[in-house]
């Protein structure tokens, strides 16, 4: 009986030792199998199995990240037609190609049974960026990419891209961030837009003591306007009077007003030759003038 369960014991422990080991693939991740002859040749989608039954070497699973990665690249370039060192960032998004997941099985050794994202991009990727980077950004002058970030991180992306074309990295998005203009420059642009800023105050005044000259001569027109108006009413009183008023009318009037004066309690005598006077005359003038003046 011992013996029996001696053996039983030992195929048990003998079974349990021969059964795979349970694996597991998981989200944006693709694995493969790793055997005593190298890799199976299926690629293993996001999964869990478990791996076959071994002896004395037993298979392993081996990992690699396929998810979307972004990547922040630092630069400090000398430019050439400045004679400045210009400080800025590439910031971009990229991803392990498909088509090329074999041969980085292939080529890439594992850690820890996984191929990381950044061991691929720092073996194929990244020295390719940036020589690519400084190559296009020392062509134009700091003026001209200050002017033109937009523009110029297209044609990095394009160049890029081109120049990753047969590697395993593919890049999806990539773009300048952050520039650093060196002082210099920083403290010339300040001062431009201080000049700016003083020609836009002095063309603000400037609308504002025209506008106010404007009204200013709008005032006066308006009043030289006025001003002939009252002239003019008083050339045409002045004309009506000179043919209004006649002898005849002036001798008429006078005995209207003698006729008041004698049925006023101030009754004023004078001598009959004082009727032709200027004072009479004037008097019945004025009498005429605010009827005048009435109508």
């Amino acid at each position: 009986m011992r013996f029996v369960s001696v053996a039983g014991l030992a195929a048990s422990l003998f079974m349990l030792s021969a059964c795979g080991e349970r694996v597991e693939v998981p989200p944006a991740h693709v694995g493969k199998v790793l055997t005593e002859s190298g890799y199976k040749p299926e690629v293993v989608p996001p999964s869990k199995f478990r791996l076959d039954m071994c002896m004395f070497y037993c298979d392993k699973l081996v990992t690699m990240t396929i998810a979307d990665f972004g990547h922040l690249e630092k630069f400090k370039v000398f430019m050439p037609k400045d004679q400045l060192n210009m400080s800025f960032d590439v910031r971009m998004t990229g991803a392990i190609s498909r088509e090329a997941i074999d041969s980085v099985f292939d080529r890439i050794p594992p850690d820890n049974d996984n191929i990381s994202v950044n061991r691929v991009y720092g073996t194929y990727a990244q020295p390719v960026i940036r020589d690519v980077v400084r190559r296009v950004v020392a062509k134009y002058s700091i003026n001209e990419i200050a002017s033109s970030r937009e523009s110029l991180s297209h044609e990095l992306f394009n160049e890029v891209s081109k120049a990753l074309k047969g590697t395993p990295i593919e890049i999806k998005r990539l773009g300048l961030a952050d520039i650093q203009f060196p002082k210099v420059i920083t403290q010339a642009k300040e001062r431009a837009a201080e000049r700016r800023e003083l020609i836009e105050q002095e063309k603000a005044q400037f609308q504002i003591q025209k506008i106010q000259m404007e009204r200013d001569l709008e005032r006066e027109k308006m009043n030289r306007a006025i001003a002939r108006e009252k002239a003019i009413g008083q050339k045409e009183v002045n004309d009506l009077l000179a043919k209004s008023v006649t002898d005849k009318y002036l001798a008429y009037r006078t005995l209207e007003v003698l006729d008041k004066m004698a049925e006023s309690n101030n009754k004023v005598f004078l001598p009959v030759e004082a009727l032709g006077t200027i004072g009479m005359q004037h008097a019945v003038l004025n009498d005429q003038v605010k009827q005048v003046a009435g109508k």
